[in-house]
């Protein structure tokens, strides 16, 4: 079984403001629950892949975020230099 994460970076206006942010991870299926001496083991495999695939997900999407705000603060300052 997996869980996807989605980020989705997006203007005030609606329009996207970075590229998406899509990770994948495996978690364990329901099965894997057989009762109540397994299910702390299996949810905290469950946990922590998802808590890693979390900080993974954040981490790529404020790189994309810091790398359009650059392109962004580098086109602003063009446009000043000619109005100079």
């Amino acid at each position: 079984m997996k869980m996807q994460i989605t980020i989705d970076i997006k203007n005030d206006d609606g329009t996207i403001g970075a590229e998406a942010t899509v990770i994948e991870v495996e978690v364990p299926d329901f099965e894997a629950f057989t009762g109540p001496e397994r299910f702390g083991a299996v949810f905290d495999e469950y946990e922590r892949k998802v808590l890693k695939a979390r900080n993974e997900a954040i981490a790529t999407a404020t790189e994309k975020y810091l790398r359009e705000m650059a392109k962004k603060k580098h086109s602003q300052r063009e446009i000043s230099e000619k109005e100079k």
